[in-house]
């Protein structure tokens, strides 16, 4: 669905609310429109316009049966997994049995539950073997050490796609252009991307990647351009990381200050009105740019909310800048132990022992980092503690 699409939808489907406050199946089909047009977006103002619609017809005589799906998914957009499978339970058979099995195992695999997960998501390709259901499957091995087999389900997934929608087919590029760029395959996942540009021109999503391959490749100038035009058309506060980032390590670094100033106004913004559903970039802006302190207590909160691998990865490179290290390499060995294997976090395993002076312990990771990622050692580079001197075993 493109924005027009997804706008002249929306809009409609609020005229019929307005004529018809009552009717909660109209209610639940727009939350549902609204949370598609938040992901298409990248803005948080329709999750809000969600709430608000979940509240209002409450009042009006919804009960949560009556709108437990909404229910569920607005707040697994959210990030708020324990309301989204309560609701999910309140379901109790409302839900399409297929859609309500992938929904509960997606809650189990961002809950850190990965067997549980596994299972769901195994029972629903066997059953169906849908292209959704491929996809679910290809995100699970791809984040257990499978990338190969991920690649092939994503194909798989698109060859079984016989939708009309260019956002999903841009997706589906996207998807597999991100695997590529896990593992290495630069001008793979370049490639991709263009694909996904030609089905959707103008997507935030895949224009953002393709900046970030440029940064990698030495093409700085083409990556700022692409990111100020980004942030001049949507005005993201990742996007002014980004550029941020790369003007810091410029000529002018003085440059990077603006950006990372209004950037964090925003973050903060989105912080108070949608927590969970912020906590992930924001993070990501502060362990780059804030106070250890801050940026510790953010990525602990954002594993208690979905303590899943990338989550708790995030919480031991934000313990390594706080200078907990040897509470960070605690933290990557429950990693390692539950099953999660991906290049990301070798490398950062490395990094972590390196300045504990574990020096083998730390080899044998980046070993294992640079065989799934060539690139392993460039891509993943955490935060060094704000004071070296802090780095300890405590």
């Amino acid at each position: 669905m493109h924005r027009a699409d997804a706008d002249r939808a929306v809009d409609a489907a609020l005229r019929q609310i307005d004529a018809q406050p009552d009717n909660m199946i109209q209610v639940q089909q727009t939350v549902l429109l609204l949370i598609e047009r938040a992901r298409l977006t990248g803005t948080p103002d329709d999750y809000l316009r969600a709430r608000q619609l979940l509240v209002r017809a409450t009042s009006n005589g919804g009960t949560p049966a009556s709108l437990c799906e909404a229910h569920a998914r607005l707040n697994f957009a959210l990030h708020r997994l324990p309301q989204a499978s309560a609701a999910l339970t309140t379901c109790n058979g409302l839900m399409d049995p297929a859609e309500a099995g992938a929904l509960a195992a997606d809650i189990a695999f961002y809950s850190g539950r990965y067997t549980q997960a596994k299972a769901g998501y195994l029972a629903l390709l066997n059953h169906s073997g849908s292209s959704s259901q491929h996809i679910r499957m290809a995100f699970y091995r791809w984040k257990t050490g499978a990338p190969a087999e991920a690649a092939a389900l994503l194909e798989a997934a698109e060859s079984r796609y016989h939708g009309g929608s260019a956002t999903t087919m841009a997706w589906l590029k996207l998807q597999r252009g991100l695997l590529a760029w896990e593992r290495g395959r630069l001008d793979e996942a370049l490639a991709l991307y263009q694909l996904a540009a030609d089905a959707m021109p103008g997507w935030w999503l895949v224009d953002e990647q393709i900046a970030e391959v440029f940064r990698i490749q030495g093409d700085n100038d083409g990556a700022r351009e692409r990111l100020q035009r980004l942030v001049e058309r949507n005005g993201r506060p990742e996007h002014m990381d980004e550029l941020a980032r790369l003007l810091r390590e410029g000529p002018t670094p003085d440059a990077a200050q603006p950006w990372i100033k209004r950037a964090q106004a925003i973050y903060r913004t989105r912080l108070a009105d949608f927590p969970e559903a912020a906590i992930g970039h924001a993070l990501d802006h502060f362990l780059q740019f804030g106070t250890p302190s801050e940026a510790l207590a953010l990525a602990r909160r954002n594993a208690e909310l979905r303590p899943y691998g990338d989550a708790q990865i995030m919480l031991a490179a934000a313990l390594f800048r706080a200078g907990q290290a040897g509470e960070a390499a605690s933290r990557i060995r429950q990693v390692q132990d539950s099953g999660w294997e991906t290049a990301q976090l070798h490398a950062v395993a490395a990094q972590i022992l390196a300045a504990l002076g574990q020096g083998p312990a730390a080899d044998a990771q980046r070993a294992l980092a640079l065989m799934m990622n060539p690139q392993a050692m460039r891509l993943y580079l955490i935060p060094q503690p704000a004071q070296p001197e802090l780095v300890s075993m405590w």
